[in-house]
């Protein structure tokens, strides 16, 4: 009986410490740590796998790996994965541009639309392995897929430049161009006019600027509270309103905004970034001081859409409390914080199988390694 007691006791012990950090771990042990658990728990000799859907492989999940294989150093993870999207996502034999298909799964590509935030994330981890390695061939192909990006997911809407979700998306309603605010990434676009001197990566990121403020300010009849919708559609004449078929609440999607403005403002300063990252930081702060929680989702005039709270969402409303000097950054630090969990030199975020929220909640945590 004493046995099985001190049995009992020692796995309750083991499972403690899986579940708790005994000490608070450091930006730096985090972000290693996760990658450690990130390449261990979802990149199968290249494929970055989805457990929660059967094992799946998007295009998103390839480029968010090769770009945090870039910023850990990790070059042969890095060309493992390109190896596999390019023998088994590219569509440059399909389709005759070099997108990525989006949805690979028992086997094969099982739909080859493109996505055009992966390719965009595709492109820009391309770039940063050609300066961080040296590498020309890297570049070669990042330029390759921008000229792609350009021709085959942008098209023209009174007067602007407009970022589509998809090839093709222009016309999936008559004279409206469907869009996804969080595929806009100013400071990817930066770097993609720096490496082509093509200036409509500028208008790009003007663009997304225009479409976040006003989204902010107002949606669907209601007055902004500094959120941004999942999706929106724009007509020829320059008005929003929510896309068919699509979510139009604060969300999965959209929870994407306040990181990559954040990115944009951390390396441009750029004014409007700041704009964006204080009508966030408004909300948050209200909502954290209210309630002393933030929710995963809400209806863009603020209202909580459910109860829920998830790492990822922090790790957002972070970005933007910190970027804009709001005092209650640190205790929400401290929140998305307390959801790392640890085991031996492996660390994650809430969930050990949630693909999503693993691939993108260590930001922040990248940046106070960068800049403690």
């Amino acid at each position: 009986m004493k046995v099985f007691i001190l049995l009992l006791f020692f796995m309750a012990f083991q499972l403690s410490m899986v579940n708790c950090c005994a000490a608070p771990p450091s930006p730096s042990e985090i972000v290693r740590g996760s990658w450690e658990h990130y390449r261990q728990a979802f990149i199968r000799e290249g494929r970055v796998v989805r457990p929660g859907n059967g094992n799946d492989t998007v295009s998103e999940g390839e480029a968010y790996a090769m770009l945090r294989s870039v910023l850990m150093d990790d070059r042969k993870t890095f060309d493992e994965c390109l190896a596999w999207t390019e023998s088994h996502l590219s569509r440059k034999t399909t389709h005759g541009d070099r997108l990525l298909a989006w949805h690979y799964e028992n086997g094969q590509v099982t739909d080859s639309t493109a996505a055009s935030d992966a390719d965009i994330d595709y492109a820009f981890s391309l770039v940063l392995a050609s300066r961080t390695w040296k590498d020309g061939s890297y570049l070669d192909l990042a330029r390759e897929v921008l000229q792609s990006i350009l021709m085959h997911e942008t098209a023209e809407g009174e007067g602007r430049l407009y970022l589509l979700p998809w090839p093709g998306a222009a016309g999936a309603l008559p004279d409206t161009l469907p869009q996804n605010p969080s595929y806009y990434a100013p400071s990817h676009f930066r770097t993609f006019y720096e490496v082509s001197g093509d200036k409509r990566w500028l208008e790009l990121a003007d663009t997304g600027y225009y479409l976040i403020g006003r989204l902010q300010e107002s949606f669907n009849g209601a007055k902004g509270c500094g959120l941004v919708p999942d999706w929106c559609a724009v007509d020829l004449q320059g008005n929003i309103a929510p896309l068919p078929g699509k979510s139009s609440i604060y969300g999965w999607e959209s929870v994407r905004v306040p990181l990559r403005v954040a990115a944009d403002y951390q390396i441009s300063g750029d004014s409007r970034a700041l704009g964006v990252l204080r009508r966030f930081g408004a909300f948050f702060d209200r909502e954290f001081s209210r309630n002393g929680r933030i929710f995963s989702e809400y209806a863009c005039d603020g209202r909580a859409v459910g109860t829920f709270e998830n790492a990822l969402f922090y790790s957002a409303a972070y970005a933007a409390l910190r970027s804009s000097g709001f005092q209650s950054a640190s205790a929400v630090l401290g929140r998305l914080r307390g959801y790392v969990r640890q085991d031996g030199a492996q660390c994650w975020y809430q969930d050990r199988d949630d693909y999503y929220v693993n691939s993108l909640a260590w930001l922040v945590e990248y940046h106070h390694m960068k800049k403690p």
